[in-house]
């Protein structure tokens, strides 16, 4: 409870390679603070879960699904997702990006140590 730095929790890969996670999370709200380097690869793929999303840019800039529309998010810009939506990154710029993520409910799944069924729901190009 009470106060924290984000060094307290621990820096943990993401999905992609290049891509990096912290997380804070109660049985309420998530909160991700990601980073992507320069260069990380994307295939496509998109992703929902029940839980409504926002997605603030900090640094660098991010590519953005959400359903079927695609942009550029910049620093102090914001994506909403809306629970069920597919959505996913697709693009991150030259100096890679870092971000919040703020998730409604906990996603105990995002924690170290968590071994019951992800969240998530997945699909990949074309699907």
């Amino acid at each position: 409870m009470g106060f924290h730095k984000w060094d307290d929790f621990p820096r943990r890969p993401n999905i992609r390679k290049g891509t990096w996670r912290r997380v804070i999370a109660t049985e309420n709200v998530t909160v991700q603070r990601g980073e992507m380097e320069p260069g990380v690869t994307f295939d496509g793929s998109v992703h929902r879960h029940p839980e409504d999303q926002m997605i603030i840019v900090l640094e660098g800039k991010m590519r953005i699904r959400i359903g079927d529309e695609e942009d550029w998010i910049d620093p102090g810009d914001v994506a909403v997702i809306p629970g069920n939506v597919f959505h996913g990154g697709v693009g991150v710029g030259s100096d890679g990006a870092e971000y919040i993520e703020i998730i409604s409910g906990g996603r105990m799944d995002y924690l170290p140590g968590y071994v019951g069924p992800p969240k998530n729901e997945f699909k990949g190009p074309g699907e």
